[in-house]
């Protein structure tokens, strides 16, 4: 029997033949400048690419730098959209990753395609930055760098966060810069210890949206510049309260005292006693407030919002339809019209966010994804959970732990 192939001559014909169009929707209307570098050229290929994590057309923009197309480890969820998902599949044939879980069958796939010649494209972080400042990598990457012993390629895009922050609401207008930040042969890698490695990577992905931004001066404008920003601070940082934000034009107010921070071109947000902050500053703020209220409070429900649900499989999603969600301290609880389902902490292998207001919830045997009105905050459930597990094994502070919480 024939055994199937990964790698086929129509993925990069299609891809190709798309890419003016992808350029025009996607490159174009982000002021992005690609810099080509002649070493890519060189490379005769199979290789690994890695990259830093911005918004989800990133892995468009990273295949203009490259003479083939790439074959992308993607999330699950986008292979379960029915003809879309079978088109995708057909066009550029990415690979199938479980959101936030290990999966042997992606490693597995990913050798095929390496056997077979083609590239792979990797996202370390898994999910695209909050704040503007890359998130934590994985250490699986250098067990699979390990592995192929295949060159290794680490891309950099600058200024793409502060055009559409994952947070916003309305993209912004201004510089982006996407360039080959280095390239690894494998005998230049070969002798390195995983740890080393992984420090080399790291130091490599590592983007600061605010460094960068100073360093260029580039201003990133746009309407209502603030919005969504409660997605991000959904805590008012002057009363300890969280759940009462809200943005406006330029904005980010609470209803519960006079907190307020004006969000800025340069992507800091300037407070009522004028300091200026990156997000990255403020990110903290968040989690040490968050981390108090959530430690001292006496009840178990701390917020609820109308949602919709869908419970998604390898190749299908059922919508579960409206409901009304519980955030509790030990718990999700979705209230239905019909039935209840309960979600406790304790049963959840990992949670993420999905795209800008989703949050997908892993069990063993159920996958559900949750979807929140435009302006409510997916953080708070992902910190909510994170905190619970922690203080379950006898966490007692996070001061000096703040980057191990969030995403």
């Amino acid at each position: 029997m024939k055994k199937k192939r990964e790698v086929k001559l129509r993925h990069f014909i299609i891809t190709r033949l798309a890419y003016p169009i992808l350029w025009f929707f996607f490159v174009r209307p982000y002021r992005i400048k690609i810099i080509k570098d002649e070493r890519i050229k060189r490379l005769k290929g199979p290789y690994i690419v890695l990259a830093n994590h911005t918004i989800n057309h990133d892995p468009i923009i990273l295949g203009f730098h490259f003479p083939k197309n790439l074959y992308y480890i993607a999330t699950e969820q986008i292979f379960n959209l029915g003809f879309l998902s079978k088109l995708l599949v057909f066009a550029v044939n990415p690979i199938k990753k479980t959101k936030s879980v290990s999966d042997l069958g992606t490693i597995k796939m990913i050798k095929r395609v390496t056997n077979e010649g083609g590239s792979i494209g990797v996202y370390p972080e898994g999910n695209t930055t909050y704040t503007g400042e890359t998130a934590q990598i994985n250490i699986a990457i250098v067990k699979l760098i390990k592995m192929l012993k295949l060159p290794v390629v680490i891309i950099n895009t600058k200024g793409l966060y502060l055009s559409f922050p994952r947070w916003s609401v309305y993209p912004k207008k201004g510089k982006t810069t996407s360039f080959v930040r280095s390239l690894y042969l494998p005998e230049e890698i070969i002798d390195y210890s995983e740890t080393e490695l992984y420090e080399i990577i790291k130091n490599d992905l590592y983007v600061n949206a605010y460094q960068d931004q100073e360093n260029d001066q580039d201003l990133y404008r746009g309407k209502k510049i603030a919005h969504g920003l409660e997605r991000l601070i959904f805590i008012d940082l002057l009363k300890n309260i969280p759940f009462v934000t809200y943005s406006e034009n330029n904005k980010l107010k609470s209803t519960a005292s006079d907190f307020e921070l004006t969000y800025q071109e340069n992507g800091k947000v300037l407070t009522t006693d004028n300091q200026e902050k990156t997000l990255i500053e403020v990110d903290k703020e968040v989690k040490l407030a968050y981390f108090d209220f959530y430690k001292n409070y006496t009840s178990n429900k701390l917020y609820e919002e109308n949602v919709v649900v869908t419970e998604t499989f390898s190749n299908k999603k059922i919508k579960l339809g409206e409901a009304r969600c519980f955030l509790n301290k030990d718990s999700i609880v979705l209230y239905f019209k019909d039935r209840d389902i309960n979600l406790y902490y304790n049963d959840i292998n990992s949670m993420a966010i999905q795209g800008k207001k989703q949050i997908i919830v892993y069990l063993n045997y159920q996958t559900y994804l949750i979807g929140l009105d435009d302006y409510a905050s997916p953080y708070k459930y992902i910190l909510t959970y994170q905190f619970y597990k922690y203080l379950q094994i006898g966490g007692v502070s996070i001061n000096d732990k703040l980057s191990e919480f969030g995403i």
